[in-house]
């Protein structure tokens, strides 16, 4: 209970930030400043909010027999029964994914616009965990309930992550308007 407390709220934290971010990225846009970026911010918040709004409702037994209603339609459509290659598949691809996007967003660390894929990469690492953890390969699984641990790690790693981008975006946001209106 506690570690889901706690990831809730790790993942309430960049929420917020990029939540800020957004609109004072916004408000320097309007008033001639570098701040074209407020709409990827605005959906970095809008994904960790959705996060931790999921992983309250899974704390809470909300999605109790969802994956059940899932596996229900998938059996229905004749999926099921070859999934084996469909989930191995889907791991690597999602795997790949986040990876690439994490690699992408470092190339680009050193652009003060455009370090927000940085931000989209630490994202990606949490919401790729999930997307695996969903598929649910049964070596997945073996490891979830061995390492317990490794979600938590992973959702304070993408909210650390995006919380340091969205801090140093923000302060790139006051020293723009600093030089451009000093007082």
């Amino acid at each position: 209970m506690t570690d889901d407390v706690l990831r809730v709220a790790a993942l309430l934290v960049p929420g917020l930030l990029g939540l800020w971010t957004a609109v004072v990225c916004r408000r320097a846009h309007y008033h001639g400043l570098p701040g074209s970026d407020a709409l990827v911010w605005a959906g970095l918040s809008a994904v960790f909010f959705l996060l931790s709004l999921m992983k309250t409702a899974r704390g809470l037994g909300l999605l109790r027999g969802f994956g059940d209603f899932l596996r229900g339609i998938f059996k229905e459509r004749g999926w099921y029964e070859d999934r084996r290659t469909l989930q191995i598949t889907a791991s690597i691809a999602v795997a790949v994914v986040v990876v690439v996007s994490l690699v992408w967003g470092l190339l680009w660390t050193w652009h003060y616009i455009k370090r927000y894929r940085l931000a989209v990469g630490f994202a990606g690492l949490t919401v790729g965990f999930g997307i695996i953890r969903f598929i649910s390969l049964h070596e997945v699984d073996a490891w979830n309930a061995n390492a317990l641990w490794a979600r938590t790690v992973v959702d304070l790693a993408a909210a650390a992550g995006v919380s340091v981008v969205a801090i140093a975006r923000l302060c790139q946001l006051s020293d723009f308007a600093g030089s451009r209106h000093p007082t």
